[in-house]
């Protein structure tokens, strides 16, 4: 029995309650987990390592004198959430995304949340983020953020808090999809009992999303993953989900700007790209507005952006809202804008400066 003396420690345990029995919605999990012997438990992690290893689900690190790619870590039992309790926080997160939206249309436009005093312009100002050159910029549909990935921490008590967004180039999401499938072949009747949310469309979602911001009238946008290139930590995320959503992974000398509209290189000569889905920071996107010395992005690009004819996701200058000094003011966004509370709570923080 592999919870046998089992501790549930002075921590939030997602499968046990204080008292050591297993928590309503963790029973399943718990029973199958317990019936299968520790040696059992330890091969069935080592499986998966193993293919974790074989497909080539790793990340660099880099300043490692022992190596610079890793497999991502791997346990073999889930982490469980129950329905109720994730529908709470999904809406917490759907509700931080919409006020970090209006707020960055704000503040690159009519900064109306800084007039009324609600957080200090001398702060977005000096924020390593805020890009002066995406003043008065216009992204399709008003959405500056389309993908987010916001860290969530449990205190003790197990109540969710976001511990800070990240809504320039999130990455992480590609690892969450290999461990879904790695983790059902490895409890595949578990899966199969439990009704686990499945994530399996997030390709499909996600290529929806890049086509919906393609300029109007086109039938079957051109869509690409910009990437740094392979010596970057997260070239498996960029590579993995250029081929899981069916488009081409690109890189800054496969693009070309010609006749105001944006071009990719290929063996059939010239494609006209619609949608760019960008994994290169800001400041290396566009030499011509960001810095001049990029070797990594595509010359003319912002321009292209600025009338229309390219969509970029993330936009350029969302940065700014994963500043770690306005995070502090995000509860305060939801309320100004939104007119709602915040569902999902930033941890405790103190600003000095009030």
């Amino acid at each position: 029995m592999i919870f046998q003396n089992y501790d549930t420690g002075n921590f939030f345990d997602e499968l046990f309650a204080p008292d050591g029995s297993p928590r309503s919605h963790a029973q399943l999990l718990v029973d199958a987990i317990g019936r299968l012997p520790a040696d059992a438990v330890r091969s069935r992690q080592q499986a998966a390592e193993q293919l974790l290893l074989q497909i080539g689900i790793t990340f660099n690190v880099y300043g490692n004198d022992v190596g610079t790619e890793k497999i991502f870590p791997f346990d073999i039992i889930p982490r469980t959430i129950a329905e109720s309790e994730w529908k709470s926080v999904e809406h917490g997160l759907m509700q931080r995304i919409q006020a970090l939206n209006l707020f960055l249309d704000d503040i690159y436009h009519d900064q109306k949340i800084i007039r009324d005093g609600i957080i200090p312009g001398d702060l977005i100002e000096s924020a390593s983020g805020f890009r002066k050159e995406c003043r008065e910029l216009n992204p399709p549909h008003a959405l500056w953020a389309h993908i987010c990935g916001s860290d969530l921490v449990r205190d003790e008590t197990g109540t969710f808090y976001v511990l800070e967004d990240n809504l320039r180039c999130p990455s992480g999401v590609s690892y969450m999809l290999a461990n879904r499938m790695v983790m059902k072949r490895s409890l595949p009747r578990l899966f199969n009992s439990a009704h686990v949310r499945p994530v399996s469309d997030y390709a499909a979602d996600l290529r929806s999303l890049l086509e919906y911001l393609a300029p109007e009238g086109l039938p079957d946008p051109k869509v690409v993953v910009l990437t740094p290139g392979m010596y970057n930590s997260a070239y498996f995320e960029h590579s993995f989900l250029a081929q899981q959503m069916g488009v081409d992974l690109v890189e800054g000398r496969d693009l070309v700007v010609e006749d105001g509209f944006v071009w990719m290189r290929s063996t059939q000569g010239f494609e006209r790209v619609d949608v760019i889905y960008r994994r290169i920071d800001d400041d290396f996107i566009d030499p011509e507005v960001f810095r001049a010395d990029s070797m990594l992005g595509v010359p003319g690009l912002m321009t292209v952006y600025r009338e229309g004819r390219v969509a970029l996701a993330n936009a350029p200058g969302t940065g700014v809202a994963d500043d770690k000094a306005v995070y502090a003011y995000v509860p305060e966004m939801i309320r100004y804008y939104l007119d709602q509370e915040t569902v999902v709570p930033n941890v405790p923080t103190y600003v000095c400066r009030r």
